[in-house]
């Protein structure tokens, strides 16, 4: 379980940040209603389906269901405190209970007669937007029906959720440019040390490729006429990555001068490759 959020980690998607809205409801047990808590959140969260209801075997088979051939499931678990037993009243100890469970997703279910979801309300594209990420010169791969929004170095991929699944074309495009912002970085563009070099999560390096994607973002958003109040969530976001960059003063300065190249490159500006190492 705790491998799922560090493999979503290293590779840009932070589980707890989300503008889109795919999975508007919280992950819940289909049969039951019941919302799954804790760190359950999290992993159910990260699987790759647009449903966020759930349910056990033994739960598909009692509403006439099965679990399609070859799916995998995904765990939960639950504890609790369990105190003194009815013949130990006056005792103080406690016993920790942990149990786990094996779900699926309605998606990998068949035969179950579930009420569909509600259809996301269409969402317009903004033609500025479009025309900036079309004009990027030597742009990346662009999937644009993933479950999360992320920039794959290895294969020069950038994966979106549809437009549809987010709160607004606002946010959908500052997401978008954030990635594309990550996709400077590459040897072939600008080859930024944050990106062209295997950087771990919460590194001084990742965390100041983070800071260059954000602010790079919030330039170009800026440049088309975006919602600025958009920046005031990525300001929050910003500031949980500051604490590994002041140890360098510099750093601020250096995430702000490489995002504003990563900006001009998304806006096909003179784009000039970065220096192999920070001056």
């Amino acid at each position: 379980m705790t491998d799922q959020i560090l493999s979503a980690l290293s590779r840009g998607v932070v589980p707890w940040r989300k503008p889109w809205k795919g999975r508007e409801f919280l992950p819940c047990n289909a049969a039951s209603k019941r919302i799954y808590a804790g760190v359950n959140l999290f992993t159910l969260g990260l699987a790759p389906f647009s449903d966020h209801r759930w349910l056990t075997v033994r739960q598909a088979n009692e509403l006439g269901g099965h679990v399609r051939k070859g799916e995998r499931g995904s765990l939960v678990v639950f504890w609790k405190i369990l105190g003194p037993s009815a013949e130990d009243k006056d005792s103080k100890r406690t016993i920790p209970l942990l149990r786990h469970f094996i779900v699926f997703n309605v998606e990998q279910i068949e035969g179950v007669s579930i009420e569909p979801l509600a259809q996301s309300q269409p969402v317009a594209r903004i033609e500025t937007a479009d025309a900036v990420v079309e004009s990027m010169p030597s742009p990346p791969r662009l999937a644009v029906h993933a479950t999360s929004a992320f920039y794959r170095p290895s294969d020069d991929l950038v994966a979106m959720p549809r437009i549809e699944s987010f709160q607004s074309a606002d946010s959908y495009y500052a997401t978008l440019f954030h990635e594309l912002s990550h996709a400077t970085g590459h040897p072939s563009r600008l080859n930024r040390p944050g990106v062209a070099q295997t950087t771990h999560f919460g590194s001084e390096d990742y965390s100041r490729e983070e800071l260059v994607a954000e602010l790079a973002s919030a330039f170009v958003c800026a440049e088309i006429g975006l919602d600025n109040s958009l920046i005031a969530d990525s300001a929050s976001y910003i500031s949980g990555w500051l604490v590994a960059l002041k140890r360098d003063p510099k750093a601020i300065v250096l995430a702000a001068t490489q995002a504003r190249r990563a900006a001009d490159y998304i806006l096909a500006r003179h784009a000039t490759p970065e220096p192999s190492a920070p001056p």
